[in-house]
């Protein structure tokens, strides 16, 4: 840390110099103007970035180090999660078959990536989203939704067998990671630029907090995935109506604490959520009674059934979590 003493000049303005080094190394010049930004703590972030515009970083990737698509894929969601706007794969040969499929993949599952110049030996991909067009906000309560339709979707294709539906169900599955990277890609661009933090009207603490929220609802995802695939191996089986009555009460009974839990965050309702965090440990202990009675009961079909209850369990503990974090987060405005 530099500390630098404040000048007063004209009797009412307060000047602190700056450091030349980090002058020269941001080119800044006489007149040019820099953005000053108040922090919560009370500290002031200088920075010449005042537009709240991503500078361009490039990521290069090379095939001649890599041997499939998966490893390739992987590689180019690690790097737009990282905040590469611009991001290049180059070959020694003719670009292979294997690898214009990971970026049409990637283009696919992503949003705002699009291959902006294509030659033999070389494909451009370039950002093409304002991060101040998605906030934080509207993409967790998308992610939420998403994640509740997939499993009413779920529950409902088990009791009319509607395969179809439940391919569909898992399939979305996908529409939720590719927010949940969108999330953690705008998480990190403000890491690197404290200015977009105003563009898109949040503070780094409430950031990480829907970075980690969003991390929970893209698990809470994957447990949905697991209740379709369950489903779908039911669906030839004679179920009883109260077999089938018991899954539609969890479920209702899960994403109703699920969607509570969010709500909470978004209305900033504190008792609300120390409220769904009891409901939560009712929740569990019903759903592992249920579960034993089950086994008991060896009814067609008990471990499919089984494995839905438990995923339902398994949402209702997420939602928990949820709700952990919007207490630990709005308890700060009660101090």
């Amino acid at each position: 840390m530099e500390i630098r003493k404040v000048q007063v000049t004209g009797g009412s303005s307060f000047i602190v110099s700056l450091p030349k080094e980090w002058i020269r190394a941001s080119d800044i010049h006489k007149n040019d103007p820099v953005g000053i930004i108040i922090q919560p703590d009370g500290s002031l972030t200088v920075t010449p970035k005042i537009l709240g515009k991503v500078s361009e970083r490039v990521k290069i990737f090379d095939l001649a180090f890599f041997d499939g698509a998966d490893i390739l894929f992987r590689s180019l969601i690690g790097a737009y999660v990282a905040g590469y706007n611009v991001i290049e794969i180059v070959s020694p040969g003719r670009i292979p078959s294997w690898a214009h499929k990971s970026v049409r993949k990637f283009t696919q599952r992503t949003v705002g990536q699009e291959v902006s110049d294509q030659t033999d030996h070389k494909i451009v991909i370039r950002d093409l989203l304002n991060p101040g067009e998605m906030p934080f906000s509207s993409t967790l309560k998308r992610m939420g939704v998403i994640v509740a339709g997939m499993q009413r979707d779920a529950v409902f294709a088990l009791k009319t067998r509607d395969e179809e539906l439940i391919e569909d169900v898992i399939l979305r599955d996908r529409d939720v990671n590719r927010l949940y990277w969108l999330v953690a890609r705008q998480f990190n661009l403000m890491l690197r630029n404290v200015s977009l933090s105003r563009e898109m009207g949040v503070d780094i603490e409430l950031a990480l907090i829907y970075l980690q929220i969003s991390r929970v609802v893209e698990r809470v995802g994957d447990h949905v995935v697991k209740v379709a695939e369950s489903a779908r191996s039911l669906m030839y089986t004679s179920l009883e109506k109260k077999i089938i009555d018991i899954i539609e009460v969890k479920s209702r009974e899960s994403l109703y604490i699920f969607e509570a839990s969010l709500e909470s965050l978004f209305e900033k309702d504190i008792l609300k959520a120390n409220v769904l965090i009891s409901d939560v440990r009712d929740f569990v202990e019903k759903c592992n009674d249920i579960s034993s009675w089950l086994f008991d009961l060896g009814v067609p079909g008990v471990v499919s059934i089984g494995y839905c209850v438990e995923n339902f369990r398994r949402v209702g503990e997420y939602a928990g979590v949820i709700s952990e974090n919007a207490i630990n987060y709005l308890v700060k405005d009660d101090t």
